[in-house]
């Protein structure tokens, strides 16, 4: 495997990271604590980053997307996870698990209605994959789409659907193929529009997690629900293939909310520990904590880096598996390892719920199991070594 990390920031990426930063500083983080503490999905707020275009970063103005590239997506998802990491993970899976697919292998039709409508903000989308039975292993899911004319009827069980029980539209994973298929074979991803006016299809529960109330997780059940055949998303029994495509794309995303996290809490930390004083000085001044936030800024800029060249080289056209996978598992690391350190700077006041690293520490475990586990991202690693 032979590396290629080169690539460069303009004076428009650089434009743009500035104009995502005041669009949070000025409609994301006045809002964020009144969210939290009530455990309210801020569907107003992810509707202004909808509107904002930060939905559909990378896809074309033919789509109501802001026509820009892989490096501005990078950007845009981790500012939005500086400030709130709710609002970048609806942006991920919107311009990534659900958008790519419709870009790269749906029909004309799909990709003005559906990413049109997703980009535009008029949708907010979820991918339905995850069952209960079918995690790290999606090509052994079970939920069925049997063809009944020009109309699927789907059956089965999915869990851990983000923001499934809000959302306006589902790309859903279903097997197709007969049983004597081979498992990768008889995956398709099919397109529920308007999910919660479908007979037989019903939002059993929204998952408590650890990232708190605010956010949504949604354990769906399937009870013959009817959608027309022309649903189906590129060829019939592909649809493992367009997940794992669309993978590459949301580890950059992941990996950009591991350092927008991080950076966060660490710009958290400076401040707090310049402004803490005890033995009669600032706590900055004590090696102990002097040391942990230059491991912090060195950890934050190398996981950075990793995103940025990820997400070029996907500019250049070339599939970045292996790249968005070190990134990915790299960032989240990184996150998981600056917010507990944030914690520990801000000592008692860092276990509370006052200040804002107690919830970035919260949310960047989850960082680590989705988008396929880091244990699993370092198998993809591992098995491209020799590429």
């Amino acid at each position: 495997m032979i590396p290629t990390t080169a690539f460069e920031l303009t004076e428009a990426h650089e434009e743009h990271r500035a104009t995502v930063r005041e669009f949070c500083e000025q409609e994301v983080e006045p809002h964020v604590e009144e969210y939290e503490s009530s455990g309210t999905f801020p569907m107003e707020v992810v509707d202004r980053v909808a509107d904002a275009g930060f939905h559909g970063v990378q896809y074309g103005t033919e789509y109501d997307g802001l026509g820009l590239d892989y490096r501005s997506y990078a950007i845009t998802i981790e500012e939005l996870s500086r400030s709130w990491k709710l609002l970048a993970g609806a942006a991920s899976v919107a311009a990534s698990l659900v958008g790519y697919p419709i870009h790269e292998f749906g029909e004309e039709w799909q990709r003005e209605e559906w990413l049109g409508n997703i980009c535009s903000g008029e949708w907010l989308p979820a991918l339905s994959l995850t069952e209960p039975e079918a995690g790290s292993d999606a090509g052994s899911l079970e939920t069925t789409a049997r063809r009944d004319g020009d109309e699927y009827i789907l059956s089965g069980e999915k869990v851990w659907t983000t923001n499934g029980s809000v959302a306006d539209f589902l790309v859903v994973g279903v097997r197709t193929a007969d049983e004597d298929d081979a498992a990768h074979e008889g995956v398709s991803l099919i397109g529920v529009p308007n999910p919660a006016d479908r007979d037989g299809l019903e939002f059993v529960r929204d998952i408590p997690c650890m990232e708190g109330e605010a956010s949504i997780e949604t354990e769906l059940r399937f009870d013959d629900v009817r959608v027309p055949a022309e649903n189906i998303i590129g060829e019939r029994g592909r649809g493992l293939r367009y997940v794992l495509e669309g993978l590459d794309i949301g580890r950059i995303g992941t990996a950009a909310q591991g350092v927008g996290v991080a950076q966060g809490a660490f710009e958290e930390s400076v401040a707090f520990a310049d402004d803490r004083e005890q033995f009669g000085q600032p706590i900055r001044e004590f090696q102990g904590v002097s040391f942990k936030l230059a491991d912090m800024a060195i950890e934050i800029e190398a996981s950075r880096l990793l995103t940025l060249s990820a997400a070029a080289k996907r500019d250049r056209g070339e599939r970045v598996t292996s790249e968005a996978a070190m990134a990915k598992t790299k960032a989240t690391d990184v996150a998981m390892d600056v917010t507990t350190e944030a914690v520990q700077i801000h000592g008692s006041r860092g276990y509370s719920k006052d200040y804002p690293v107690e919830r970035r520490m919260r949310v960047a475990k989850g960082m680590q199991i989705y988008e396929g586990t880091n244990e699993i991202n370092r198998l993809v690693v591992a098995n491209r070594l020799y590429d």
